[in-house]
């Protein structure tokens, strides 16, 4: 089978850029003058994460919160949240899956959610999974506007895990799937449902051709620590996001014996450990579970809490003001002057939070970054933007908290040590790891989870076969990922993009992911749809 475009991964990336591509082509040509079909096709190894992604799928995020407020979401996001309907719709939901942590969100929140003043809303943290409630809206809007206006436009969905993309001489792309396996998927669409797409399989297909694609694969797994033995337990959790995340989570220690001891242990201490810890919490407390957990890094660094301080005066930038902005002309200096407005902020009895907020809301790094040259702005891209990262990591306040309980408790450990290697033994997982005076220790776990940070595109080989193989063919890297062009067309292969994580420089300005990778898409999505205009062929 060949289509105009092919989408590999169907959340945001995928979907968002179908739906722009599609507009763009229709502002183009009336719906009586596309002569020619426009077919799409959308793929992901796994439907049910058809339009979230892992990052926001209902599944996959199902216990997880958006790391910043309301008022830091793209702008027709807030206005979606707003409308009374949708607001009963995240009670609903959360009443049915958000387990005890969406019970005590809405305990804690139900009345800010359906204030009528707007500015109530701001600073409400959401689950993830709203996201995915919305971009669902929009694409069933799309497939109902070509259904009813009978466009001369398809677009087909498909499951399977995409391994290589072969360039033919012509420029057409054939994917290449694993084991071969591809198969075309039917839907229907529920009216009612808060999740109002269903798949299921149809035909298997034998392949799949283009001459554009995208590529949104989400984030890349951690670095495999567990041996082969290891990796085949059901107890060790390599890809936590890819894998089921919290729930999976939560249902292994659930088919323990209720009193038997349990040791859980973290290969990690930021994202990953945070996400899991608010729903574990109230699991542990509720079931009054015999449970220890341990996590650990080489330096015990954690992302921060996002909190704006309850000072009641608002804080006022200093050193990254409107003024002084213009005489920014390296990119160290943005380095030096963000953190000197964190040192500024907390003598004066602010949070970071308070500052990093202001920041966004005025779009300071994106000023800031105009001022710089081409020099200064690869120097950003290649050295300061992970220092920047860095500074400015925050997350959702409430696994900040929760962490703190259990760790008050002493339920949770943190130790600075690194881990070498994950075996099985004894039916059991042994964790071996080293400190930073060279002293091993050796534990004894029912469950091992690694949550150490994604691997960077540079360093991914056999943990994402398609990655390997694009680099493989041609595709420019380095450690900040696939290096893109303006368009974010993967450098060394032509008519293949990648908008979000896996691109270099994919969020400069440090905004949300959610936001930056919505952005990114609607970008590729027009370019596309000019580079199909040109070509006159669909």
């Amino acid at each position: 089978m060949k289509f105009s475009y092919v989408a590999i991964g169907g959340g945001i990336t995928g979907v968002e850029t179908t739906i722009e591509l599609v507009r763009s082509i229709l502002k183009k040509y009336k719906k009586n003058a596309l002569k020619q079909k426009l077919s799409i096709a959308i793929i992901d190894k796994n439907p049910e994460n058809i339009p979230g992604g892992i990052a926001y799928g209902f599944k996959m995020s199902k216990y997880g919160y958006f790391n910043n407020p309301i008022r830091l979401s793209p702008k027709n996001f807030q206005d979606w949240i707003s409308d009374i309907k949708i607001k009963n719709k995240i009670i609903s939901y959360l009443k049915t899956n958000g387990g005890h942590t969406g019970y005590n969100w809405i305990k804690k929140n139900k009345k800010t959610l359906f204030s009528k003043n707007k500015k109530n809303l701001e600073e409400l943290y959401v689950p993830r999974a709203i996201s995915n409630a919305w971009m669902e809206e929009k694409l069933v809007s799309l497939l109902n506007q070509i259904k009813k206006q009978k466009l001369f436009c398809e677009i087909k969905f498909f499951k399977g895990e995409a391994i290589n993309i072969q360039v033919e001489k012509n420029g057409i792309k054939n994917i290449v799937f694993k084991n071969n396996i591809c198969k075309e998927l039917n839907y229907n669409i529920k009216k009612s449902s808060f999740k109002k797409m269903n798949f299921f399989e149809g035909k298997k297909i034998k392949s799949i051709k283009t001459h554009i694609l995208s590529i949104g694969i989400g984030l890349p797994p951690p670095k495999q620590l567990a041996d082969k033995n290891a990796q085949k337990n059901q107890n060790y959790i390599w890809d936590f996001y890819t894998e089921g995340s919290t729930s999976k989570l939560i249902n292994l220690i659930s088919s323990f014996p209720p009193k038997k001891k349990i040791l859980v242990y973290f290969i990690g201490y930021k994202a990953g450990l945070l996400e899991a810890l608010p729903e574990l919490e109230q699991v542990i407390k509720k079931k009054r579970l015999n449970i220890k957990l341990i996590c650990s890094s080489k330096n015990l660094v954690s992302i921060q809490k996002a909190q704006i301080s309850q000072n009641k005066n608002k804080y006022k930038l200093f050193f990254l003001n409107q003024k002084k902005l213009k005489n920014i002309k390296k990119a160290k200096q943005i380095v030096e002057f963000l953190d000197e407005e964190f040192n500024l902020a907390v003598k004066k009895g602010f949070n970071k939070y308070d500052v990093w907020s202001l920041i966004l809301k005025k779009n300071i790094l994106h000023k800031c970054l105009v001022n710089l040259d081409k020099k200064q702005q690869g120097i950003y891209n290649s050295t300061y933007h992970n220092k920047i990262r860095n500074l400015t990591r925050f997350t959702y306040p409430e696994t900040i908290l929760a962490r703190e309980n259990l760790s008050r408790k002493n339920i949770l450990i943190s130790n600075r040590e690194n881990v070498k290697k994950v075996e099985y033994k004894s039916k059991k997982l042994l964790v071996k790891t080293v400190n930073n005076l060279n002293i091993k220790k050796n534990y004894l776990c029912e469950i091992v989870v690694n949550v150490s940070g994604p691997l960077n595109v540079e360093s991914l080989e056999r943990e994402i076969p398609l990655v390997n193989n694009l680099k493989i063919n041609g595709a420019k890297v380095n450690s900040g990922g696939f290096i893109v062009n303006n368009h974010f067309e993967i450098k060394g292969l032509k008519n293949i993009f990648t908008s979000g994580i896996l691109a270099r420089g994919f969020n400069p300005e440090r905004k949300t992911i959610f936001s930056a990778i919505l952005k990114n898409s609607l970008l590729v999505g027009k370019n596309i749809a000019k580079v199909l205009i040109k070509r006159k062929k669909f």
